[in-house]
């Protein structure tokens, strides 16, 4: 193997794989990126065995071959070489010289033999999805999945796709984030809904980033999802078991709405959550004539309350909820105003843009004693 490529080719897609490569190195050779050189290209690939990434740049192949080096490793190399062409070279014993300008480096790596085999699928007749679009309803609803919950559902965002519309819904137990819009997607099947892995809706929001103009093509294959973006292609394995009915858990019958500008909501609750207990961050919204107070006690700290003017006659209602969990929706809600919803003390809060701009956005939280 022996190839020549621009540094900031190969640092923009040694950049794009890390977020998939296996930290943990229960099996070394997931800690790798695959090189895999030939017909004037350098395929990368990364896996965890659950989410795979393959990217690729052109290059001056001198040699074709493949090799698997340390990608956390290869990209701290890349990261600090000059802006120059940058030669890498194999040699016995799977060890590479990497040459730029007058910066020389050897590595050893693992015989390609070892790497896991990623699925391979077409994607030519794949659904559509503008990147900017999917970008920004994950943002919306990443937040809300969890990773420590036994329910493996939960550790991923619903996708939901039929003709004219796509929603993604994701929820870890206490709060659950539901966006939908109609959109231009035409799949074969007459609905699609599928659990994606909250890892690959992260890598797949990253992507959408750099390639915003680009659209997103996707596909299924058996219990495996596919996601084309420009010239990277990432897979994973669909999770299983069944994830919640989300429809029973949005209130219908929230009848307290208040309208909040978002900055003034966010700043105050991130003021009085100062003194409220770490792990659960609770607060206390209160709803009375012309205002709502946000209080927060510990015996231990102290005790903060600020409060909002607000376009309220109704009977009076205080009810608790986790502070970060209200402010997650604020810092992804891109609206100047939202609207709050509670029904009496017990009840599930509601949280929705006041302007949806073309698409449907719904933040449920429950409830907290506090």
């Amino acid at each position: 193997m022996e190839f020549i490529v621009q540094k900031p080719d190969f640092l923009r897609e040694i950049s794009r794989i890390q977020g998939v490569v296996e930290r943990k190195n229960t099996i070394p050779i997931l800690a790798n990126v695959l090189l895999d050189c030939k017909n004037g290209k350098v395929e990368l690939a990364a896996t965890d065995l659950e989410v795979g990434l393959r990217t690729s740049f052109d290059a001056e192949v001198a040699k074709e071959g493949s090799i698997t080096l340390s990608a956390k490793k290869l990209h701290e190399i890349a990261r600090v070489l000059p802006d120059a062409p940058l030669k890498i070279k194999g040699e016995a014993n799977h060890w590479v010289t990497m040459k730029c300008q007058k910066a020389r480096f050897r590595m050893v790596g693992l015989p390609k033999d070892d790497f896991p085999s990623l699925p391979e699928v077409t994607l030519d007749e794949g659904i559509r999805i503008p990147a900017a679009r999917l970008k920004s309803m994950i943002e919306r609803v990443l937040f809300a999945t969890t990773a420590d919950d036994a329910r493996y559902s939960l550790n991923g965002a619903l996708l939901i796709l039929r003709k004219g519309f796509m929603a993604l819904i994701a929820s870890d137990g206490h709060r659950l984030s539901f966006i939908s819009r109609e959109m231009e997607v035409n799949p074969s099947e007459k609905e699609i809904r599928v659990v994606v892995p909250r890892k690959a809706m992260s890598e797949l929001s990253k992507l959408c980033a750099e390639m915003d103009g680009e659209e997103v093509s996707f596909g299924r294959q058996e219990n495996h999802l596919f996601f084309q973006v420009g010239g990277c292609t990432l897979d994973c394995r669909v999770l299983e078991g069944s994830f919640p009915n989300f429809d029973k858990v949005i209130p219908k019958d929230n009848d307290k709405v208040v309208e909040l500008a978002t900055s003034d909501f966010g700043d105050a609750l991130r003021r009085v959550s100062l003194v409220s207990e770490e792990r659960t961050r609770p607060v206390k919204l209160s709803l009375s004539s012309g205002k709502m107070e946000i209080s927060s006690q510990n015996p231990n700290t102290g005790e903060a309350n600020e409060s909002l003017s607000v376009d309220y006659d109704g009977p009076e209602v205080t009810i608790g909820f986790n502070a970060k969990y209200l402010m997650d929706f604020v810092n992804v809600v891109g609206t100047e105003k939202v609207l709050f919803s509670v029904k009496n003390e017990m009840s599930q809060g509601l949280l929705r843009p006041q302007n949806g701009e073309g698409q449907d956005y719904k933040y449920v939280i429950m409830p907290m004693r506090v």
